[in-house]
């Protein structure tokens, strides 16, 4: 009986060691540190077809699902069992296919994909609270948010705050935070009834609670911005990396602010994020992480690997669209380019349209409302929309010069991109006190005058006192005409070939 026993000893003993070698030999062993993989994107707009954009590259495709989704399967391959899959916010809203279909065909791609969670940006809510419920119930992963609440101080049914995902033993919580001035950036009655908490007043308690759980690592998954997130890191204690989104800035080196770690993947789906981990499993504290290399472009030439899946997913929708969005609606003799930071060719022709569709003395655009460019060419009704994606409706009204001029004050001071304008011009001279930058303003080539009334047309969202303009609200015998879109397809058929220039509409002095 003995020496039976030993023979099955041995046995067992040589039969652990051939099935589990690397549980105990790898360098993921017991109390060694844990490799993750976080790969991200944010800000795809919709984009689920490549395109070419010259500032990524002048000539070779950029973007596209079936091209991402390739690119995310091969980087699985590399961890597997150790990686997630992270969306930033803003997926839906911003071209044809995806507003035709309320976004459902990115979600169809993101759920073929396997995300494994989502942060709800600004624009999700673009259609409205039910379509965004609706698009979370079929969702195979969590819509993330932290610090939205409804009129009764509730969390919406179809929201999470966070999701905890283990990964090699580590359990890592995924928080989701909105930007708060979601408010102020979307029309309000698409967000009435909602509130947008502060990050200190939301996050902490979602980072105690998910701890609570089990949760070694805390990754915010964040859609505010990068200088939001910077400071975030900075004031809230406890959070590992945060993934965001919102700003749109590539980073191509993690920012460090604090002990936390911050990546951000551009938009549009040019590029996948890539940050490699390794954490110490006990603290679930990242003891080194990859600094180069952490954003991918997303190439989608005829030579680039894709995933055919996708790639179905992706024609199946698009083919029942194709031939209405294909129609060419204008020329352009010029590359259409937007500058949200001052006066830009695009935006000058988008003001010029909306000041010939309501024979007004004065057009403004929100810079943030031209979502892409436009290269020579033909224009297509399906690029109009890329440039145009929003259902906006021109608004116009009276407003005195003093008016205007409090509008213009404010605009110099705006962040997230000016007033495209037409009809006017002016000068701003940034050297001088906020509230006494504007040195000159011409209407039709003559001063303004502050007492005189003045036709002006914007959007419904400008006039609803988007991005804080609240004077569009103070405006007499308001007049709802076309569609912003329609307006701007009148005008191209009216004046193509277009060439708009830079004009000196807006000119800041240093």
């Amino acid at each position: 009986m003995l020496r039976n026993g030993k023979k099955l000893t041995a046995s067992l003993l040589l039969l652990f060691l051939v099935v589990f070698p690397l549980t105990f030999l790898s360098a993921e062993a017991a109390g060694a540190p844990v490799g993750i993989t976080i790969l991200h994107v944010n800000d795809t707009h919709g984009r689920i077809l490549p395109e070419v954009e010259k500032g990524v590259n002048k000539k070779r495709p950029v973007g596209g699902a079936a091209w991402l989704a390739k690119m995310v399967e091969k980087e699985r391959e590399k961890n597997p069992g150790g990686t997630l899959l992270l969306s930033a916010g803003d997926m839906f809203q911003g071209t044809a296919v995806s507003r035709e279909f309320n976004g459902k065909p990115v979600l169809d791609v993101m759920n073929a994909m396997k995300f494994d969670a989502m942060a709800v940006g600004n624009h999700e809510f673009d259609w409205g609270k039910n379509v965004l419920a609706d698009l979370s119930r079929a969702a195979r992963f969590p819509f993330l948010s932290a610090n939205i609440r409804d009129g009764d101080g509730k969390r919406p049914p179809w929201l999470k705050p966070y999701v905890i995902l283990e990964r090699k033993r580590l359990k890592i919580a995924v928080i989701g935070m909105t930007t708060e001035l979601t408010r102020y950036i979307v029309k309000p009655e698409n967000v009435k009834g909602l509130s947008f908490l502060e990050a200190g007043d939301a996050l902490p308690p979602a980072i105690k609670e998910a701890k609570s759980q089990g949760a070694k690592t805390i990754v915010v998954l964040s859609h505010a911005g990068l200088d939001a997130d910077k400071q975030i890191a900075q004031e809230i204690p406890g959070i590992d990396v945060i993934v965001g989104g919102h700003s749109h800035t590539a980073v191509t080196t993690p920012v460090v602010a604090g002990r936390t770690i911050i990546v951000q993947a551009g938009c549009c789906g040019h590029f996948l994020g890539v940050l490699r981990l390794k954490i110490d499993p006990e603290s679930g504290k990242v003891v080194e992480f990859m600094k180069t290399r952490v954003l991918k472009k997303v190439y989608s030439g005829p030579n680039d690997p894709f995933d055919p899946n996708i790639a179905g997913i992706v024609k199946r929708y698009h083919d029942r669209i194709k031939d209405r969005f294909s129609v060419v609606v204008g020329e352009t003799a010029v590359d259409l380019v937007r500058n949200y930071g001052g006066e830009s060719n695009i935006g000058n022709l988008i003001g010029d349209a909306m000041r010939e569709a309501e024979k007004a003395d004065i057009a403004f655009h929100n810079s943030g409302g031209i979502r892409g460019n436009v290269p020579a060419g033909k224009i297509t009704l399906e690029q109009l929309y890329a440039v145009l994606p929003f259902d906006d409706v021109l608004v116009s009204m009276d407003l005195t010069g003093k008016q205007i001029l409090l509008i213009l004050e404010q605009n110099a001071a705006v962040e997230r991109g000016i007033l495209q304008v037409s009809g006017l011009k002016v000068k701003y001279d940034m050297t001088r006190p906020v509230g006494e930058r504007v040195v000159d303003v011409e209407v039709g080539g003559r001063p303004l005058r502050p007492g005189k009334s003045y036709r002006v047309v914007t959007t419904d969202f400008v006039a609803a006192g988007g991005e804080k303009f609240a004077a569009f609200r103070e405006g007499k015998n308001v007049r709802y005409g076309d569609d912003m879109r329609d307006a701007l397809v009148a005008y191209l058929k009216r004046h193509s070939p277009v060439r708009p220039e830079i004009e000196g509409r807006i000119v800041f002095v240093k």
